[in-house]
């Protein structure tokens, strides 16, 4: 029926006419067992607090079953996806279903968590992982590892580490830069960067990951000062973790019937889980690759996207104050971006990281909780000023490439649908003998070759 980022969906039709929906992860999808219980624990405990989720009827965290694989059974959702429609809406259409939606996340809030991780039921968990119990009338739940998928990618799945379950906030922050020390040191070896068009600044040679593991232990130097003083910013929240348009279904009347995809989802703290959900964001040109003819039509839809996230937040204000007062807290965005960054698998690219470490240097007084504390954050002059020169480019990069990845008709993993698979792979090819063309050199062209972003590749070089 589906194929998604991590997992297939099966529609089996039983001899009664009874639909059910089998979810299987790939064999790549990590953490297999725990995404799968929790996700199931997860959806559970959601619908037991009136959010309507899709009811499981059966699941194995194992592959040693008939089937072969992990597998989630649950029920098949008489609706109709959003994203298919959403751009057909008329404004009134839309701001039903934001209300609707906005309902749903207030019921969410409204969810008392003992803490922050992953939710699991306390059966399902294996008996040597931590937990902490919480009872809830759809079962005996806890709180357990976060399956976020960052915590487990790769290789760091073999890692004998703590990941993300946690009791404050400021292991939430350390958690991630702690797991990413601990790959680092055990795997960690020069590479290129993964983002192939970022390799010619530096000049084409494999970055040494020493850098990062040092901007890392700067970052666990300065997080107790990043956790918010105002502790209603800690709460314990747990948010969708992938809220776009294709996981919200409605039915012929606009009302949500159904929010899906709930894998890897994790309880965070308020100031590090608020935001518009992706449904809700600014324009995305991605979104729109079609025909020339509905490319005409894209500055309307812009202005159209701009107002929805603007009504999203109009809804938070008079629905859920709390969310819409940590979306205007003023550290969020600086927060939440150096968190992100100090978590993120390190794939040759310590730029971000350096870069916010700067930002937060430049705003230390206002920031740190003890006052009379220095700056631990070092950088000299002229490191600074490299790091910013190459933080520019690495935004003007990723500008163009949204742009040539627009013009082939692909998403940033490189995805496309089938039915345009063909005509994607001729115009990338065509858009690549552009650029040799262009090259002024035989070292030029060598490089361009070698390091053209949409060829096949090691990730892992």
């Amino acid at each position: 029926m589906a194929e998604g980022g991590f997992n297939r969906v099966f529609e089996l039709t039983m001899r009664d006419g009874l639909q059910v929906l089998a979810r299987l992860p790939y064999p790549s999808t990590q953490p297999k067992a725990l995404a799968t219980t929790s996700e199931v624990a997860t959806m559970d405990l959601l619908r037991s607090h009136g959010l309507p989720t899709p009811v499981v009827y059966g699941y194995s965290t194992s592959a040693n079953n008939a089937v072969g694989a992990e597998y989630i059974l649950m029920e098949k959702i008489r609706g109709q996806c959003l994203g298919d429609i959403w751009y057909d809406l008329v404004s009134e259409q839309k701001v039903k279903i934001m209300d609707a939606v906005m309902d749903q996340e207030v019921k969410l809030f409204e969810i008392a968590f003992p803490g922050y991780g992953s939710v699991y039921y306390d059966k399902d968990l294996p008996k040597h992982m931590e937990r902490i119990r919480f009872p809830n009338k759809g079962g005996e739940f806890c709180l357990g590892p976060d399956a976020s998928l960052g915590h487990w990618f790769g290789t760091r799945s073999q890692l004998d580490i703590p990941r993300g379950l946690a009791a404050n906030p400021i292991e939430v922050l350390q958690q991630g830069a702690k797991k990413e020390l601990a790959w680092l040191r055990a795997y960690g070896r020069r590479r290129y960067p993964f983002d192939t068009v970022y390799r010619e600044m530096f000049n084409y040679e494999k970055v040494d990951p020493r850098d990062h593991i040092s901007s890392l232990q700067t970052f666990l130097q300065v997080s107790q000062d990043l956790v918010p003083q105002e502790t209603w910013l800690h709460k314990p929240v747990l948010r969708h973790p992938d809220l776009n348009l294709n996981n919200i279904l409605i039915d012929e009347n606009h009302k949500v019937v159904s929010i899906i995809d709930w894998q890897h989802a994790s309880v965070l703290p308020l100031f590090l889980n608020c935001g518009v959900p992706k449904a809700f964001m600014t324009y995305d040109p991605l979104r729109h690759i079609s025909e020339d003819s509905e490319r005409a039509s894209e500055p309307r839809r812009q202005h159209e996207d701009e107002s929805v996230c603007d009504t999203y937040l109009c809804k938070a204000e008079a629905k859920l104050k709390s969310h819409y007062d940590a979306l205007n807290y003023e550290l969020k965005h600086r927060v939440q971006a150096i968190w992100e960054d100090s978590k993120a698998p390190w794939e040759g690219n310590s730029i971000p990281l350096q870069a916010g470490l700067i930002s937060l240097a430049e705003r230390w007084p206002e920031i740190a909780t003890t006052k009379t504390s220095a700056c631990p954050i070092r950088f000299s002059q002229k490191e600074t000023e490299a790091i910013i020169e190459r933080k520019a480019q690495q935004v003007d990069l990723d500008t163009q490439m949204n742009l040539i990845r627009a013009e082939i008709g692909i998403a940033s993993d490189g995805w496309v649908s089938h039915e345009r698979y063909d005509q994607a792979v001729a115009r990338a090819a065509e858009i690549k003998e552009e650029a040799l063309g262009r090259t002024e050199d035989d070292l030029e062209r060598e490089m361009t070759e070698k390091h053209w972003p949409f060829d096949d590749r090691d990730e892992e070089e």
